[in-house]
């Protein structure tokens, strides 16, 4: 049996410390995980930002469509109108010898019977889908970028914009409207948006 010896009261046996060759595997062993870890943060922001100008770009051709359809806002408060297709008195397509085009001039319903100069014209110019319009007088200095807005505009590139004649009767009483674009993501890869959808005259 062995005899257990008493410490020395006051007396304190020296810490063992670490040795360099542990420091240098910790040192290594750190070292890698930043890498990973930077490597990874890397990897998760060059995908989000590719993700977020994919989004950024089927948000603004999906909105441009539906400004086309229901109306580009025209009027300030109260007085707020929307001049579309699904509420226009007249549509006709412009500067064509088809029944296609990218010029689509809506006259708005009004209170003061069918003679107005109120307009929306939409059209593709400079590599983007604007909207110039005339209401009650009033006409913006600049045509409204909607498909791309102003602040992408160097990013997204329009592929198509393409309107055409569905109905068979002599007015033009329903359209299909043709959208595409595209972004890049990356150095040498793009993410594209294709819409085709039919807007009808009530």
């Amino acid at each position: 049996m062995t005899k257990r010896v008493k410490p020395i009261p006051g007396f304190r046996h020296p810490e063992r410390g670490m040795t360099l060759v542990e420091v240098i595997v910790v040192m290594i062993i750190s070292t890698l995980l930043i890498m990973i870890s930077a490597l990874g943060i890397g990897l998760f922001l060059r995908k989000y930002k590719e993700l977020n100008a994919w989004a950024e770009l089927q948000k603004e051709a999906w909105e441009c469509l539906s400004t086309i359809k229901n109306g580009v806002p025209v009027g300030t408060g109260l007085n707020t109108e929307f001049i579309g297709v699904t509420n226009a008195l007249q549509l006709r397509l412009m500067n064509t010898a088809t029944n296609s085009g990218t010029y689509l001039r809506i006259t708005p319903p009004t209170d003061r019977g069918l003679d107005t100069s109120d307009y929306a014209l939409f059209y593709l110019y400079d590599g983007a889908v604007r909207c110039s319009y005339l209401h009650k007088g009033y006409q913006p200095a600049t045509p409204l970028y909607l498909f791309p807005t102003k602040k992408n505009k160097d990013k997204i590139v329009v592929d198509k914009f393409l309107i055409t004649k569905i109905n068979r009767e002599q007015d033009l009483l329903a359209i299909q409207v043709e959208l595409e674009g595209s972004v890049k993501t990356g150095t040498n890869s793009f993410r594209k948006v294709k819409f085709k959808t039919k807007m009808v005259k009530k």
